[in-house]
């Protein structure tokens, strides 16, 4: 019996119900969770092979809370093919999934905050420079006033 979960349920694509379930703020929602979300009709699951399905990844996940979301995936519904993956729909490979160094997390997390930090030195330097300006356009027009020479304000018309 292959057993399967649709990368959508009616005109819901899965991504929407993790991201509405808490994916947001940053507490994705348990596989389980998607499935029954996505099996229900009027609060309940009524076909008896998404109950049983639902049933194995609750009692998978409470045995084995320590499992990445892949896993128990793969525990339940048997080892994945590339660009589709139970739970998560087309476009993604089991491996993107499998433990967070396969996604490069932490490199992609100092980059990040590297990037940030070069943001920040970018906008302190912009600031300075418009301050720069500034003096210098005030010095300038001192320096007008004291002389003959046209004014900043002349000069850009």
């Amino acid at each position: 019996m292959m057993k399967t979960m649709n990368h959508h349920s009616g005109s819901k694509p899965n991504r929407e119900y993790y991201y509405e379930m808490g994916g947001k703020d940053g507490t994705p929602p348990t596989i389980d969770q998607v499935f029954f979300e996505t099996h229900k009709s009027g609060g309940v699951i009524v076909e008896q092979a998404a109950l049983e399905r639902h049933a194995e990844l609750v009692q998978t996940r409470e045995a084995n809370p320590d499992l990445e979301p892949i896993e128990l995936v793969e525990k339940c519904f048997g080892e994945q093919n590339h660009g589709h993956i139970i739970g998560y729909g087309g476009g993604l490979r089991p491996k993107d999934l499998k433990g967070t160094e396969a996604l490069g997390r932490p490199e992609l997390a100092s980059k990040l905050r590297h990037s940030d930090g070069e943001k920040a030195d970018m906008a302190s330097m912009i600031a300075d420079q418009a301050k720069v300006i500034s003096e210098m356009r005030a010095m300038m027009e001192r320096m007008a006033q004291r002389s003959d020479l046209p004014t900043w304000q002349n000069e850009q018309s």
